[in-house]
């Protein structure tokens, strides 16, 4: 049996579980940017590149929610919308193993997206959430 990593969001200090992504389809995960000061020109040919340190990026995760019937869903985006607010500093763990994670500063800077599927949230709900890594 493989292993399923989990996602977890927790608060600032990193040890106050927030919340935690259930039947995650998609993120756009490891990743890194640098950023990079450039001077070009600087001996008449060619340029000189600087390390900038790490450049901030949106770290975007696709899940699934489910429950027994509209009002367990309502619940469950409530539950959502209250333990991961916008403008937050928050630290998502990202299982690399059962005993190592990637762990990244974050803040929800945009609105979680409902897309109505085509049961009218009956009985599961997928769910878009955008992150900025390295905004704190």
């Amino acid at each position: 049996m493989s292993y399923i990593p989990k996602f977890r969001i927790y608060a600032s200090n990193g040890s106050t579980l927030k919340y935690t992504l259930t039947m995650v389809q998609d993120a756009n995960y490891p990743h890194s940017e640098k950023d990079l000061i450039e001077h070009t020109n600087q001996r008449a040919k060619g340029s000189i590149l600087i390390d900038g340190g790490d450049k901030a990026w949106d770290l975007s995760i696709r899940f699934v929610i489910s429950g027994i019937d509209y009002e367990g869903l309502i619940s469950k985006i409530d539950e959502i919308e209250t333990n991961i607010p916008q403008n937050i500093p928050l630290v998502l763990k990202i299982d690399k193993t059962s005993n190592t994670a990637y762990t990244y500063k974050v803040k929800r800077i945009s609105p979680i997206e409902y897309p109505i599927g085509d049961d009218f949230r009956v009985n599961y709900q997928e769910i878009t959430m955008t992150l900025r890594v390295n905004a704190w």
